[in-house]
């Protein structure tokens, strides 16, 4: 047991999510960014078994933090293009940075 005394364990922010039909998912929260007047988050599927970890895609997703009147927060997607670009961009280098990893865009591949 001593070997893991001075040993960091990673633990993730772990949001629920309910689907249009009721279903929960669960996301981790890779980075969230916020301006003067919105929040942003990036999250990815959060994947609990072994075989799921192997499997999992790991699709980094850029949505929008809204509140309804009564305070309670809900994810949305970023229909503006451009807002999207640039937020999508500013979370992806905090990504890279946070987690030492590169960003794979497919689109760079077709060029």
């Amino acid at each position: 047991m001593a070997e893991f005394e001075n040993e960091e364990f990673y633990e993730p922010d772990i949001i629920s999510v309910s689907d249009d039909d009721g279903n929960e998912i669960l996301f981790e929260l890779l980075e969230r960014y916020e301006t003067d007047e919105d929040v942003y988050v990036a999250v990815t599927r959060y994947y609990e078994t072994d075989e799921e970890i192997v499997d999992g895609d790991y699709e980094v997703i850029t949505l929008k933090v809204e509140s309804d009147d009564d305070g309670n927060e809900y994810l949305v997607e970023i229909e503006d293009e451009l807002e999207y670009e640039q937020v999508s961009d500013i979370l992806m280098a905090r990504i890279e940075e946070k987690y030492d990893v590169e960003y794979y865009d497919p689109q760079q591949q077709e060029q």
